[in-house]
């Protein structure tokens, strides 16, 4: 993986982005934030506000104001690359998963770490809070996802199933299951507490990077190295849907907060979004000079962050049907 040699100022600038959709060319901008030094890896939306974390191949944690583009926080305290954030359903902490093998909780307004959380034996690809606010789950090169008290840090329970590494998880809604998707081309979906065994969703025919689940709970997409995103319905696990267009890996994939869009980023440098209900391909974004490694949409939904080794990159988008 290339990276920069020397750090990066923190700069911002707004610009005309050309962006396509399957029958017509709009035109939109985006606000450009440099900071890391090299790859910004995992980027998310405070759920409250307008900040923006985002972490990199630097060992750092970075937060944004998305209004002016400044940075305002810089966390360090990770030994190694930070792969993926999450903020609390609060907004008051993150949660940062890193290559050092740990995963670590800070207050988001001081910056402090307030947990380290020690028990995988590999290195940490994923995080995410429950939306209840009471667990955070984590997977790991080691093959398994691990659930977390979120108060005191205390490990509650390993969920082992998979049987290559674990990229990416993601909460249901409800707080009720938490998905994971692996490098044995499965996703898995664990019930939360380990009451049944979880449910493994067959498709894709390559290493699956990453997983997200709808915000209305009926839908779960999945994306990797078949460069395809499949979107399952939920909770029953039938495919849907497979979504093509990349070129390349499908590095990430977000649903709008109102579940109408699907966003995925890929190594094709490009960001898609298509249309739930039909699968139509509504947009491409393009912009970024390399693979686009995290995607987040704001909690309104008018804009997309994507995190790239260049920088991040926001979109101002309205995301219609053309006719």
């Amino acid at each position: 993986m290339k990276h920069l040699g020397l750090a990066v100022c923190c700069l911002f600038a707004w610009c005309a982005v050309a962006v396509a959709t399957a029958s017509e060319v709009v035109d939109t901008s985006r606000l450009t934030l440099r900071g890391h030094a090299g790859w910004a890896i995992g980027v998310a939306w405070n759920p409250v506000d307008s900040r923006l974390a985002s972490g990199g191949i630097d060992h750092s944690i970075r937060v944004w104001n998305t209004q002016s583009g400044r940075q305002q926080q810089l966390i360090k305290g990770h030994a190694n690359i930070v792969y993926c954030v999450a903020w609390s359903p609060d907004g008051g902490k993150i949660a940062s998963a890193s290559y050092d093998g740990t995963v670590k909780v800070w207050d988001s307004k001081t910056g402090r770490e307030l947990h380290t959380l020690g028990g995988h034996s590999g290195a940490v690809m994923s995080v995410g809070w429950s939306n209840d606010g009471s667990v955070l789950a984590s997977g790991s090169k080691d093959k398994t996802v691990k659930v977390w008290d979120a108060l005191d840090g205390r490990l509650l329970e390993t969920l082992a199933g998979h049987t290559d590494m674990v990229i990416s998880i993601a909460w249901s809604p409800d707080s009720k299951s938490v998905a994971s998707g692996g490098f044995d081309n499965t996703v898995k979906v664990w019930p939360r507490n380990g009451r049944a065994d979880c449910l493994t969703l067959q498709g894709h025919t390559a290493p699956i990077e990453c997983v997200a689940w709808s915000p209305d709970g009926t839908k779960l997409a999945s994306g990797g190295r078949d460069k395809t995103a499949i979107v399952w319905a939920m909770p029953q696990g039938e495919r849907l849907r497979t979504l093509k267009g990349h070129q390349f890996t499908i590095e990430s994939v977000a649903w709008r907060p109102d579940s109408s869009s699907l966003a995925a980023g890929g190594q094709d440098r490009t960001i898609k979004v298509w249309e739930t209900a039909t699968g139509k391909l509504l947009h491409t974004l393009t912009g970024h000079t390399s693979a686009v490694r995290g995607i987040a949409w704001s909690p309104d939904g008018s804009k997309l962050a994507g995190g790239s080794e260049d920088s991040i990159k926001i979109w101002n988008c309205k995301i219609e049907s053309a006719p």
